[in-house]
């Protein structure tokens, strides 16, 4: 038995040798590439950085590109293995090297695509150009749009390369396109109502809205649906052909919150004090600057209650969002109960006196 074993590899050694070396030589050239990939694009991508600085747009669709170059890296790795091993096993097989052919064709144009596709928002924004915040959402219909269209093409050109005919796909398209556009009114009617919604702008994203139905963050808008996530964190996928259809109030737009509430005192307060304590709560909002407290306020001594002497309290602060709301409210309602405690007047709360005749 080990004679045959020698007489083997002596009578083969010289092809055993050719395999090892071209196994040995095929994963070397694999692992150059997967291990110097990031290197590679990085350095490719600073290259084009550096020769097309003067240009934002360019810079803007390079910086999409790093992470498809080195997925492409580890493919060219994969297709030059592939190839040396089969030029040792089947140098004659042209319907291997087609594949292959076809193989890393098809991994370019991913790797363009999902570049593009990554720079579609860096090149929107430098399209649009410096704009206010709101425009966040033309940013993101119409790098949605860009991204549709580069899906569409780099799909053609792959269906293309695998050998399939293009314009039968085209022609089935056509076929069935009145039987598309039928099932798909409801689609078409959400797309009008988001072409209204990113024209019209009744909303944008993360603006805070209410709705008969619904309240809270806008957090995306698409062709076919808003999504808003409610302050209990949930999210709501809405149809835009219903928030086209519907009232909306935009609470951020608002330029200021109004703040309304009652102070009650017992009947027992003095006029002198009463008098005092809406003099005082008065002093406390206008020693507040326009940042915290805008425009004018107003405090009333405005009804007898049931139980209370009411001093109705109503001004606006500057702050709109939530957080900012509350903590001014806090602060000056902490104001308003030391300054009154000071003064001597007790808040009232509800109590009912009985009277009692006596019989004789």
């Amino acid at each position: 038995m080990p004679e045959i074993i020698v007489s083997f590899f002596q009578k083969h050694a010289e092809y055993l040798l050719d395999l090892f070396l071209m196994i040995l030589f095929s994963a070397a050239i694999f692992a150059a590439f997967f291990l110097f990939r990031k290197k590679i694009s990085e350095l490719s991508i600073r290259l084009v950085k550096k020769f097309l600085k003067r240009f934002p747009l360019a810079i803007s669709i390079a910086e999409g590109f790093q992470k498809p170059l080195s997925a492409l890296m580890v493919c060219i790795g994969v297709y030059w293995a592939c190839t040396r091993i089969g030029k040792f096993f089947w140098p004659e097989t042209t319907a291997y090297f087609s594949f292959l052919n076809a193989g890393i064709r098809i991994s370019i144009i991913i790797a363009i695509t999902w570049g593009l596709f990554a720079a579609a928002k860096p090149v929107t924004l430098t399209l649009l150009g410096d704009r206010e915040e709101h425009d966040k959402t033309l940013l993101l219909f119409f790098s949605k749009i860009i991204q549709g269209v580069l899906l569409i093409i780099s799909g053609a050109i792959i269906i293309r390369e695998t050998g399939y005919d293009i314009t039968g796909v085209v022609t089935g398209i056509g076929l069935g396109g009145l039987t598309f556009a039928l099932a798909a009114q409801d689609s078409a009617s959400n797309l009008f109502g988001g072409m209204v919604i990113i024209f019209d702008k009744p909303f944008a994203v993360d603006d805070w809205i209410e709705t008969p139905d619904l309240e809270g963050i806008v957090t995306d808008i698409t062709l076919r649906s808003t999504r808003i996530r409610t302050f209990k964190d949930a999210e709501i996928i809405i149809p835009n052909s219903t928030l086209a259809n519907v009232s909306i109030i935009n609470w951020s737009r608002m330029s200021k919150r109004r703040v309304h509430f009652t102070v009650g005192l017992t009947y027992q307060t003095p006029q002198e004090k009463l008098v005092e304590a809406v003099k005082a709560i008065r002093k406390i909002l206008a020693s507040h600057p326009d940042e915290v407290v805008q425009g004018s306020s107003l405090v009333t001594f405005d009804s007898f209650g049931a139980y209370s002497l009411n001093i109705e309290v109503y001004y606006f602060t500057s702050g709109t969002s939530w957080t900012v709301y509350m903590q001014t409210k806090e602060q000056i309602n902490l104001e308003i109960q030391s300054r009154l405690a000071e003064i001597g007047v007790e808040f009232a709360y509800p109590t009912q006196t009985i009277f009692q005749e006596k019989q004789d």
